[in-house]
């Protein structure tokens, strides 16, 4: 893939606090220009959700903005929110999901149970790429739960790594690099969205536009209309790559027919 059929990101975000709640505790932000997107929500249960979200958002994109690596950034939100716990009588928390665009390729870092899926238009499949830092994850991993009962699982919503939690275990960031490839969109979204609506209900908003806004806007209105009983969250962004690779066997084969083609008219 060369630089040549790479175009500029087209993405969408949009934050709703939901149906039940009065407040909105997910933070989420974009900068093209920093090739940085970032979905915060604030850990439900703890104090000033709100505040550790964006203090998340905002230690974030300072250190990408030093030109550190994510998972630099994610580290140092960490302890931001550490610092300010330490003063207070309660303390704070947040999940966090955010990926940094490196041109042909882009890394993704999360933190807690916000997501991150991918969507390809062509095969119209959606796949989840991160995995949930959570106690029902841990059992599903052991084979001790299977991943349809995980979903109505009574503590499916307890977390085993959040930013700005000190406990004996060393916070483990979960992270993946891949390339960007034609026809694909990443998906970020706060559990609030994805407890409402399954994954073929994600895929089928996904699919019933081009537009990435239309899209953003159908899935906070169809999950609000399934319960909307979370703050609800997401950034689509879609791969730079105007045009499939071409791969090596095919572009033979083409060449091959065009010389039988030319030899046929002779």
């Amino acid at each position: 893939m060369t630089h040549s059929n790479i175009s500029k990101i087209d993405f969408a975000m949009l934050s709703h606090q939901g149906i039940e709640r009065e407040n909105n505790d997910d933070k989420v932000f974009a900068s093209a220009e920093m090739g940085l997107w970032i979905l915060s929500d604030g850990v439900g249960g703890l104090a000033q959700g709100e505040q550790a979200s964006q203090f998340v958002v905002d230690e974030v994109s300072k250190s990408i903005g030093k030109g550190l690596n994510l998972d630099t950034a994610v580290h140092s939100a960490h302890s931001v929110i550490k610092a300010y716990n330490r003063h207070e009588t309660e303390d704070r928390g947040a999940t966090v999901v955010t990926l940094l665009n490196k041109g042909l390729s882009y890394d993704i870092a999360w933190v807690g149970d916000s997501r991150a899926y991918l969507w390809n238009s062509q095969k119209q499949t959606l796949s989840q790429l991160t995995e949930d830092h959570t106690l029902v994850q841990k059992l599903v991993n052991a084979g001790l739960l299977s991943v349809e009962d995980a979903k109505t699982h009574p503590k499916r919503h307890v977390i085993t790594q959040c930013l700005g939690i000190e406990d004996q275990h060393q916070l483990n960031i979960g992270l993946l690099q891949r390339k960007w490839k034609f026809g694909e969109t990443i998906l970020m979204v706060s559990d609030g969205l994805y407890d409402e609506l399954s994954d073929a209900e994600i895929g089928a908003c996904l699919a019933s536009s081009s537009n990435n806004q239309s899209k953003a806007e159908r899935l906070i209105e169809y999950a609000c209309k399934k319960g909307g009983k979370d703050n609800l969250s997401l950034i689509l962004i879609n791969s730079p790559v105007k045009e499939p690779e071409l791969k090596a066997g095919s572009e033979m084969a083409n060449k091959f027919s065009d010389w039988l083609n030319i030899f046929r008219k002779r």
